[in-house]
């Protein structure tokens, strides 16, 4: 079943929940929690906490928002989304997941409402205005690349929670935990199409910068600041994970 009819089935038949009375009494916001109320609760919990009652039978689990621990970012890790990155996990969905995008099923004033209110649940965002990372623009490819991001893959063993052959079936992934301490899938890397963020060698290359917050996968920038690798390296890496997926 896609994630889509899941969620739409689960919101049928799952009991309802409320917003928040506060949220509710906001008018700035009032659009937003009628939007979550509808759409999101259910999983997400009605405070935002990732323990909506349909939270238990889905792996992973939803995202905590009070939290404010975003996965799919522009901004370096520890680092709070931009609007425009809360935007684009809404329109998108998270595939890999039981999240699904609603672009083309909510009106774009109600997808922008959401941003706001999903804020709304964690202090975490008061007082900030984050900005993107500068990412550059992906080198050329081709074999080299790819042989050169191999090596990388090896050498900072990338290996322990994704496999030698990248089926995310390394001696570490039965042990993975996500930051509420629930189990949690390392990628496949041979099916770029379920990649948090996207599969592109850009998309990759951005998540390899910024880590996956609230997850065991950590920012490479570390590495970069030890000498470790540097950042043609780390393009090399995300050809190759690429690489590892067949066209579609």
């Amino acid at each position: 079943m896609r994630p889509l009819l899941v969620v739409a089935a689960l919101a049928a038949v799952l009991p309802g929940t409320a917003a928040p009375l506060s949220a509710q009494e906001n008018g700035d916001n009032a659009r937003g929690a009628a939007v979550y109320d509808r759409w999101c609760a259910s999983c997400h919990g009605v405070e935002g906490a990732g323990d909506g009652p349909a939270a238990a039978y889905m792996l992973p689990r939803p995202r905590d928002f009070t939290r404010a621990l975003y996965q799919i970012r522009t901004t370096a890790s520890g680092e709070v989304p931009t609007d425009a990155d809360i935007l684009r996990i809404i329109d998108e969905g998270m595939p890999g997941t039981v999240m699904p995008g609603w672009e083309d099923v909510l009106q774009r004033a109600d997808r922008e409402a959401l941003v706001p209110y999903l804020k709304s649940f964690s202090r975490f965002f008061a007082g900030q205005d984050p900005e993107p990372m500068d990412f550059g623009r992906a080198p050329r490819g081709g074999d080299e690349a790819v042989e050169r991001g191999a090596e990388v893959y090896q050498r900072v063993e990338c290996w322990q929670c994704h496999g030698q052959a990248g089926r995310g079936d390394g001696t570490s992934a039965p042990t993975l935990e996500d930051d509420g301490g629930q189990p949690i899938y390392a990628a496949d890397l041979t099916a770029n199409w379920t990649f948090n963020g996207g599969g592109s060698v850009e998309e990759i290359y951005r998540r390899l910068r910024t880590g996956l917050d609230g997850t065991p996968m950590p920012t490479f920038d570390d590495l970069i600041s030890a000498g470790i690798v540097d950042e043609d390296g780390l393009w090399d890496l995300a050809h190759y994970v690429r690489s590892l997926a067949p066209e579609r």
